[in-house]
């Protein structure tokens, strides 16, 4: 089995919208979708990686290099947005998606990377921590309510 690793383009849309679908159980703008995919394109703090699958995209993980003035001011990778396919867990997509961000991170000198997670997706709690990332004490989110 062969993957690669690179940024998803406009074209994927389709297929990265499904694995979001399977994901969240919510459906995407594919439109709407593209159009970010260019936008993000076009900023060099954002990636958006893709795992490819003999050409077939099985999973995504974006990546966003954030400004941190604490300490020594080098900036944070806050991690979003991942998911792999579930015909393609188990098989490494995951930790070669969080290795491709991992070497983005460090190519803009990035302290740390962060990202969170349900509290029920005990499996993917597991991954993380398998690959090094260490549960964090708390997390909070506020979803707001903007159409």
């Amino acid at each position: 089995m062969t993957i690669q690793y690179h940024r998803v383009k406009a074209e994927d849309a389709a297929v990265l919208s499904a694995l979001f679908t399977e994901f969240v159980g919510k459906e995407s703008d594919i439109e709407a979708m593209k159009e970010q995919i260019e936008r993000l394109s076009a900023k060099p703090e954002y990636y958006v990686a893709g795992a490819y699958w003999n050409e077939e995209l099985v999973g995504t993980a974006m990546g966003i290099v954030c400004i941190d003035l604490v300490g020594n001011c080098k900036p944070f990778l806050l991690i979003e947005n991942v998911v792999v396919s579930p015909d393609a867990q188990g098989k490494g997509v995951g930790k070669g998606l969080m290795q491709e961000l991992e070497r983005f991170a460090e190519e803009h000198q990035c302290n740390y990377m962060i990202l969170a997670s349900s509290n029920e997706r005990a499996d993917a709690h597991r991954f993380y921590e398998s690959i090094g990332f260490a549960g964090a004490k708390r997390g909070f989110m506020k979803t707001l309510n903007v159409g």
